[in-house]
């Protein structure tokens, strides 16, 4: 039996169009081995097929596991990446490279994205975002979530988004299958 969940907060980092008939919502720590695998082996897919097609708005939660101490390092660098307009890409390349997360990984990875170094490191050591990034992780925990990378699929609403939930660094063909139903249940 499938877990369902549903999703108050749809504010945050958005990939793909506002008016995509499915919304996904992924919780995620960057420092975590199966958030890599995900987004090295089914994200590719998944952007290519849903979110670049317009079918599939995409939102970024962090949920930063206690047991990773570069987790929240990296969700803060990837939000303070987004005020020069570059969160994607921080996240993915943070992503990309887990296993190789720390303060001199973030700084390198700033650098080769170009940012602005002064207000990077002056936001990274700030904390500023502390309080979104642990109102993500209790929203997660509220919806029982307990590991990462974890998602939320359902129909795309201004207000919230209900439906399946799934755990883990699945293959694309499950993700697919997922999409491909609700999208069926969208169109009736």
């Amino acid at each position: 039996m499938q877990c369902t969940a549903t999703i108050t907060n749809l504010k945050g980092y958005v990939m793909g169009r506002a008016d995509a008939p499915l919304t996904m919502v992924e919780f995620t720590d960057l420092q975590c081995p199966f958030c890599r695998q995900y987004i090295s082996t089914s994200f590719p897919e998944i952007k290519k097929n849903w979110i670049d097609t317009g079918k599939l708005r995409y939102i970024s939660r962090d949920f930063p596991l206690d047991f990773h101490p570069q987790a929240l390092p990296a969700a803060r660098a990837a939000r303070c990446a987004g005020e020069q307009g570059k969160f994607w890409e921080m996240r993915l390349a943070l992503m990309k490279n887990a296993n190789l997360l720390s303060p001199d990984y973030i700084a390198r990875t700033a650098a080769d994205l170009k940012l602005d170094p002064m207000p990077f490191a002056a936001c990274t050591a700030s904390g500023k975002y502390d309080a979104d990034i642990r109102a993500e992780t209790l929203e997660g925990a509220k919806i029982g979530i307990d590991g990462t990378p974890s998602f939320v699929l359902g129909k795309t609403s201004s207000t919230s988004i209900e439906g399946p939930m799934i755990v883990g660094a699945m293959p694309y063909s499950l993700f697919d299958n997922t999409l491909k139903q609700l999208l069926d249940k969208v169109s009736k």
